[in-house]
């Protein structure tokens, strides 16, 4: 199958499809954000209440458990093991029961925190990468300016913040997309060879970067993914 040889303009095309996508992320979690906000400031002094309620009643039934355990264990001999056993099975149970309700309410919670902190840690990652990796490589291409994408790639080892986005936002590895750009600088100062650029093809993760190798390779030699 005949696929075109993938060009600047195409890399840069994909680099605008990346910066949509990534500017649509930015706005579907701040939406999401700003409605859980809301639904924050809402009252709802019923789940207080009954967060407190569920509390007291697991710790008054534990505390009656362990009196009920302490009473048998020593008294066995004076009051018989029967009603005291059957107490504490029906106070176990009980326990048992309160500690489940407390889960049902305590995980939902949970996972409701922490998928807010990712989709603020996904909207601020987008951003990051949108401002300083894809806007100042789709500038670099244009102007054909070796000397920024050797910055860019610098910049990718050298920042966590940037670095930390891209895996966020999954897009590539950071160390794979700075090795593309490096490569591709490289090859074009006519220091590194057709092999070298096929087999990184295949090992960088970041489309924008792997279109941008594909446009060093000779027609029979593109890669098809």
């Amino acid at each position: 199958m005949y696929m075109p040889e993938p060009t600047v303009g195409s890399v840069i095309s994909e680099i605008e499809k990346r910066m949509k996508r990534l500017q649509a992320m930015v706005e579907i979690a701040e939406e999401s954000l700003r409605f859980e906000e809301g639904r924050r400031k809402a009252p709802k002094p019923s789940q207080g209440n009954m967060w407190t309620y569920l509390i007291t009643a697991l710790a008054w039934t534990l505390g009656g458990l362990f009196i009920l355990y302490l009473f048998r264990s020593r008294y066995s001999g004076v009051v018989g093991g029967a009603p005291t056993g059957v107490s504490i099975v029906v106070y176990a149970i009980i326990a048992l029961g309160i500690v489940a309700v407390l889960l049902f309410y305590y995980l939902p919670r949970r996972r409701g925190a922490v998928e807010e902190f990712d989709l603020d840690e996904r909207a601020r990652a987008a951003k990051l990468l949108i401002k300083n990796l894809y806007a100042p490589l789709k500038e670099a291409l244009l102007e054909d300016n070796d000397t920024a994408l050797g910055a860019m790639a610098d910049k990718l080892l050298e920042d966590p913040l940037l670095a930390h986005a891209m895996e966020v936002v999954r897009e590539g590895d950071p160390r794979l997309a700075a090795y593309a750009l490096y490569l591709y600088v490289s090859f074009k100062s006519g220091n590194v060879s057709l092999e070298d650029v096929a087999e990184a093809v295949e090992k960088v993760d970041n489309r924008p970067l792997q279109l941008l190798l594909e446009s060093l390779l000779p027609e029979e030699g593109s890669i098809i993914l």
